[in-house]
């Protein structure tokens, strides 16, 4: 039996977390046999891991994984190397910038014959202090160098990390991420309310106070604001002080009934991967109004299923979120375009090419330690 491992920064409630879930589910129901893990960093939703130890999954928590720490990360190499060893961890599948990084130096330390890192959001983004900005380009240059492949979420990713040369074109597999399309579907209930809506977390980076400025400048409009995060109450003060007719939901597990009330979709970030939610606002036939970074443009046409904005361009933003808003055609348009372009991010694409990226690992593994043939 083979022993994987996922090794991911933060077990919570978002893409990268959604991802990581549906690829242990492929891989239960591969025909291979494999014993899964899933260990995570400080920061975690008990309940989920919990579902997964229901599921048959092994979970750990390692405390000193923690959202760039620099002082527990040398620590936690070890604790990691630690662990694989004595799991005798067959496969390491890390995701995320610290997980990666940590997990891929404990992995080679260890010797573990075979590691996988995803990458789910390009960690160097220009509203980031230079400095850090040189110190994980540095790290992913070396962590390259431990990976057997580097899974990306779109093919622009793959290049821009080739330009910063991190790692060998031979190591990247593009595998989009999964949706369930057909949990979507549009049937708005909002009678004459124009709605803007926003799903994500509420973080630094993904353009929130740029939102909130646009929407000032956009007439007769409602924000729906849905997510959690550190950013929170800052929001929910900028909105009162600003008089934006907006609306903080905090987290929401209905995702296909929240994109129904809606009739554009924004995520103005400065930093992403090639986000899930953009792929389940098109399948529900909105409009997508984001920023032309990362993965986005090859989810995002511009001017065919929405706009491409540059990060911070609020006038650009407050344009085009207003000329979709008052053109219901061309609304209808970019919505059916996007339903249509939504396809190739199947669930049941994403999991078949996991299932095959792990199979040929198997087979062209030469350590002799590891065979994915059932015992």
């Amino acid at each position: 039996m083979t022993k994987v491992l996922h090794l991911i920064t933060r077990y919570l409630d978002g893409g990268a977390e959604v991802t990581t879930r549906n690829t242990l589910h492929a891989l239960k129901n591969a025909d291979e046999d494999y014993d899964l893990y899933l260990g995570t960093g400080s920061e975690y939703d008990e309940e989920a891991l919990s579902e997964l130890e229901c599921e048959g999954v092994t979970t750990t928590v390692f405390p000193l994984i923690r959202h760039y720490n620099p002082f527990t990360a040398i620590l936690a190499v070890f604790t990691v190397s630690s662990y694989l060893r004595r799991k005798e961890i067959d496969i390491l599948h890390t995701h995320s910038t610290e997980a990666g990084i940590i997990g891929r130096i404990a992995a080679f330390l260890a010797r573990t014959p075979i590691v996988v890192h995803e990458v789910h959001g390009d960690p160097i983004a220009a509203d980031r202090n230079s400095v850090l900005n040189w110190f994980i380009k540095k790290m992913e240059q070396l962590s390259a160098k431990f990976s057997d492949r580097i899974v990306v979420k779109a093919d622009r990713i793959r290049e821009i990390y080739l330009t910063r040369q991190i790692g060998r074109s031979d190591q990247y597999v593009r595998i989009y991420h999964g949706v369930d399309l057909s949990c979507f579907s549009k049937q708005a209930s909002h009678g004459d309310t124009r709605r803007v809506l926003y799903v994500g977390r509420l973080e630094r980076g993904k353009g929130l106070f740029d939102l909130i400025e646009a929407c000032k400048r956009v007439d007769d409009a409602e924000l729906i604001i849905a997510g959690t995060g550190t950013l929170y109450d800052s929001l929910a003060e900028t909105i009162e002080e600003t008089r934006v007719e907006a609306e903080i939901l905090g987290y929401h597990d209905d995702i296909p009934s929240l994109v129904a009330t809606a009739d554009v979709f924004v995520l103005p970030s400065y930093r992403e991967g090639t986000p899930r939610v953009i792929t389940e606002a098109m399948a529900a036939g909105l409009p997508v109004v984001a920023t032309n970074i990362a993965g986005i443009p090859e989810q995002v046409r511009d001017g065919a299923t929405g706009y491409l904005i540059e990060p911070g361009d609020v006038n650009t933003l407050a344009d085009r979120v207003n000329e979709l808003l008052e053109d219901p055609e061309k609304r209808a348009a970019f919505g059916c375009a996007g339903m249509e372009r939504a396809n190739r991010f199947s669930i049941d694409t994403a999991q078949a090419r996991y299932i095959e990226l792990y199979r040929k690992l198997g087979q062209t593994n030469s350590s002799g330690k590891m065979s994915t043939n059932n015992n």
